[in-house]
């Protein structure tokens, strides 16, 4: 009777001992477990908060983008506007520099104006670069778009084109403030958003 009282006190003891095994382990497990979920909320809640602040700050760029190139198509009708386009297609006459017969491409409103300055940026031009003969700048029958074209405003400006279009040089200003922007984003981004 004894016996059989120790050894039914021990096999109790063992499965009561062997309970609190289990337990523990699954209390330890449920903890690593929670732990981890923790990590992973608070992993993604960084991710999100890093998102919107990208995406915050994209937006404000893109933003400040939109204004310059409104700002760069108000160019066309301040009063220096003419000067302009006769320095955009000196620009363009001396980029493309061994070319004597050029066409310029622009937009239907700004016709008249360069057509007054084609003599003038061909004589520039020839002062400029010393050039002997003759040097043909026309006007092309062709005209740059108002509309959007390849998400960038085609604003004001010229195209220059030699060799029945094969070589082209786009002095827009819209295409000039693209290479601006290009250039100088990374010092924008630094500027506007400084690292902590």
């Amino acid at each position: 009777m004894v016996k059989t009282e120790h050894d039914f006190n021990l096999e109790k003891q063992m499965l009561i001992h062997s309970g609190k095994s289990k337990i523990n382990e699954h209390m330890a497990q449920f903890e690593r477990d929670y732990d981890v979920k923790q990590r992973i909320e608070k992993s993604n809640a960084i991710t999100v908060s890093r998102t919107r602040r990208m995406e915050a700050r994209d937006a404000l760029l893109h933003t400040m983008l939109k204004e310059a190139y409104e700002g760069v198509a108000k160019e066309a009708t301040k009063p220096g506007y003419k000067a302009l386009v006769t320095n955009l297609i000196v620009q363009g006459l001396l980029t493309l520099e061994n070319e004597t017969e050029v066409e310029v491409c622009c937009r239907s409103e700004d016709v008249k104006i360069v057509e007054g300055c084609l003599a003038a940026a061909a004589a520039e031009y020839k002062a400029a670069k010393k050039v002997q003969g003759a040097v043909s700048v026309s006007l092309s029958k062709q005209r740059l778009p108002s509309e959007i074209v390849h998400n960038v405003p085609s604003g004001p400006g010229v195209v220059i084109t030699a060799r029945q279009g094969t070589i082209v040089c786009d002095n827009t200003l819209a295409c000039r403030l693209g290479l601006v922007k290009y250039e100088k984003l990374p010092e924008i981004r630094a500027k506007l958003f400084p690292s902590p």
